[in-house]
């Protein structure tokens, strides 16, 4: 278990907190005594850890009940805190094989499911190369550092083994860290139960899928050339299409820069000369298509 204490500025004497002072922490199980389990100087309370007893880490969910309190050098304190519960027992599994690849809807994370039952996958991701303004107001200053995002996948049909961010994007680094959780009810109030946190550092995400193969090509001879027109792509980081044109001396891109719109006239055709036409798709990053079925046009 770990613990995070905001600690009071004074005594109940109105008093400033005397440095010497101690922070202790005691552990109970259902109706049993609370018993002393950390006690260490207000200087060191950060991330305060309490290793639980085998016959408390695993098995059935059983309550664990905590309380604080704050002694002076003297010894003297204001009484034990109203105590928090949390459970005790076997926890969810520990995510393994966590993966993540970038695609057209957002960034995949995979990972291998479990068949043990639990209630929700939450993910926690963190930007840790985005800059933080150098003077923040009072909202800012209560933000989570480091443009924190929480997502929760839910498991009611079992885990899903994977899910989809989509906001992530190319170009940024992410950190995602998942965890498995159980809701249990416990007298009154309803706790999470996590599992260990299984972390993944993407790095800088580049982009390496194609948008889809055009489809639907059709070719038309004309009087001003031969013209194309294919079925539009869907895709949102879509920049355009690359025309290839083939005829007895090879295959030669027509287009040097794609082309935004789903048309295209070859104007360089001769008459009575038959070409073979394929289309590909291009991304905002570069990626591209496989070539479309290709369409025979003789220019008349």
């Amino acid at each position: 278990m770990t613990f995070h204490l905001t600690l009071p500025k004074t005594t109940t004497d109105n008093e400033p907190l005397d440095r010497d002072s101690n922070v202790e922490i005691c552990r109970s199980e259902g109706t049993s005594e609370c018993a002393p389990v950390i006690k260490v100087p207000i200087s060191k309370i950060n991330d305060l850890q309490d290793t639980l007893p085998q016959n408390l880490a695993s098995g059935a969910s059983v309550e664990v009940h905590y309380q604080v309190r704050i002694t002076n050098a003297g010894g003297r304190a204001a009484g034990w805190s109203k105590p928090v519960t949390v459970a005790g027992g076997d926890a969810p599994d520990q995510i393994q094989g966590l993966q993540a690849s970038l695609g057209a809807t957002g960034l995949l994370l995979r990972w291998t499911a479990s068949t043990v039952p639990f209630d929700e996958i939450r993910i926690e991701r963190i930007e840790p190369d985005k800059a933080q303004p150098k003077k923040k107001t009072s909202i800012e200053r209560k933000q989570t550092p480091q443009q924190q995002t929480v997502l929760a996948v839910p498991a009611t049909q079992g885990d899903p083994g994977g899910t989809v961010d989509a906001t992530a994007g190319a170009g940024q680094r992410y950190v995602y860290r998942l965890e498995r959780r159980r809701r249990l009810r416990l007298g009154k109030d309803e706790i999470w139960v996590a599992g260990a946190v299984t972390e993944l550092d993407t790095g800088i995400l580049r982009d390496t899928t194609p948008p889809a193969v055009p489809q639907s090509l059709e070719a038309l001879s004309s009087e001003s050339g031969i013209s194309l027109s294919w079925q539009p792509g869907t895709e949102t980081d879509l920049a355009g299409y690359v025309v290839y044109r083939a005829d007895d001396s090879g295959e030669l891109r027509l287009t040097a820069m794609p082309v935004t719109a789903p048309q295209f006239t070859d104007t360089t055709v001769v008459k009575g000369k038959q070409y073979r036409y394929r289309v590909a798709a291009v991304d905002r990053t570069g990626n591209e298509s496989g070539k479309s079925e290709p369409v025979t046009e003789e220019m008349r």
